[in-house]
């Protein structure tokens, strides 16, 4: 968050080029959030630009939060995200794994060991868990950020991350042999 982010907001308020500060900060962070989500840079692009023209648009309406101005924008930018990828149906079905094997995933993702990999299995993942996992371990949010942002309490975001977290582990099944191979500690 900026030092002085919500005297920025204000100035937004009243005119378009306080704005530009706040874009400057946040474009790139919104890009790499879309580009993971969306599993496409011009589809990115796309939503990075509708992602702001709308914060610019709806900024007299904002409300200022503690948490900041970054989780709003990660929302828009997830609602517009989601919304494309509903359009494109690129949806498919997960199944539930131990928490043992959940840890194993957790870790590949969190030391990005094998992110080439986790890049694919997550791009088979629907876009809810992707949106997730993407939020948490690849933008870092903390949880209560990620609540923010998806409009859910904290508790909620524990349960669909772990979740998502099987269901990303199915997809890393079937790139990777097996789970002692990302963590040698799996029995």
């Amino acid at each position: 968050m900026l030092d002085n982010e919500k005297l920025l907001v204000e100035q937004a308020r009243q005119g378009p080029a306080a704005f530009g500060v706040l874009y400057d900060h946040y474009v790139n962070r919104i890009f790499a959030y879309t580009a993971r989500l969306m599993q496409d840079d011009a589809a990115a692009q796309d939503v990075t630009a509708v992602t702001f023209q709308k914060a610019l648009e709806k900024i007299r309406r904002y409300k200022w939060q503690d948490h900041g101005f970054g989780p709003w924008l990660y929302r828009i930018a997830r609602n517009e995200a989601l919304s494309r990828l509903r359009r494109q149906k690129w949806l498919s079905p997960g199944q539930w794994f131990g928490s043992t094997e959940l840890r194993a995933t957790e870790t590949a993702v969190q030391s990005r060991q094998t992110s080439h990999t986790v890049q694919q299995a997550l791009a088979r993942l629907r876009p809810k868990d992707r949106d997730i996992i993407v939020l948490r371990y690849l933008e870092e949010l903390p949880s209560e950020d990620v609540a923010k942002i998806l409009a859910c309490s904290t508790s909620t975001v524990y349960v669909r991350l772990h979740r998502a977290l099987s269901r990303l582990r199915t997809e890393l099944a079937q790139e990777l042999p097996t789970a002692r191979e990302v963590n040698p500690h799996v029995s």
